[in-house]
C-alpha cells in the first residue's frame, strides 16, 4: 500500500467514525437516552459553554446567558442559551428537555436574570409550552427537527436593565 493510500484509508475512517458519532449522539438525544444526554450535557458545560459565554448577551450574540442560583448550593450559575424575545416574553428551546439542571434551578426559583442582547432582565414566571407554539419553532427549526425538541421554557419579562461593561 503506498503513502497516499494509507493516508486516504485513514481519513476515510475518521471521517466515517465522527459521522457515526454524530449520528449516535442526534438519535440518542432524539430518543432521550439517558447515557447520551448525560454525555452531550457534560460536553457541552465543560467544553462548548466556556468558548459561548465569552460573549454570550453581548450585542449581536446568538447566545443570551440565564444566570440562576442553584436549587441546594446556592451558587449562581450562568449558562448560554438561544432566547426568542416577543414582547415581554423570552423563549428559550430545551434540546436536552425539562430535566436540565439549569432549567430545574429556573423552575425552582420562580424566576432567573437572562442576560440578553445587551440587558439584564429580570424574567419571571417560568412555564413549560409545546415547542410548535413558539417564535423558537420557526427561528431554531432546524435544530428543533433534528434533535427531536418537543418543549420551550417560556419567561416574562419583568424588567430591564443596560449591562454594565464586562
Amino acid at each position: 500500500m503506498t503513502i497516499a493510500r494509507t493516508l486516504s484509508f485513514f481519513l476515510a475512517l475518521l471521517v466515517g467514525s465522527a459521522l457515526v458519532a454524530v449520528v449516535g449522539i442526534v438519535v440518542g438525544v432524539r430518543t432521550r437516552n439517558p447515557r447520551v444526554l448525560r454525555f452531550t450535557r457534560t460536553m457541552q458545560r465543560d467544553v462548548l459553554n466556556r468558548r459561548a459565554l465569552q460573549d454570550a448577551g453581548t450585542p449581536g450574540s446568538p447566545w443570551a446567558v440565564v444566570r440562576v442560583p442553584g436549587r441546594t448550593s446556592g451558587r449562581v450559575y450562568d449558562t448560554p442559551v438561544g432566547v426568542q424575545r416577543v414582547g415581554d416574553e423570552l423563549y428559550i428551546s430545551l434540546p436536552y428537555g425539562e430535566g436540565a439542571q439549569w432549567v430545574r434551578n429556573v423552575r425552582a426559583a420562580g424566576g432567573a436574570t437572562v442576560v440578553h442582547d445587551g440587558r439584564e432582565i429580570e424574567a419571571t414566571t417560568p412555564e413549560l409550552v409545546p415547542i410548535a407554539g413558539t417564535p423558537m419553532s420557526g427561528a431554531d427549526r432546524v435544530a428543533v427537527a433534528i434533535f427531536g425538541v418537543t418543549h420551550a421554557l417560556r419567561l416574562r419579562a419583568e424588567s430591564s436593565t443596560p449591562v454594565s461593561a464586562r
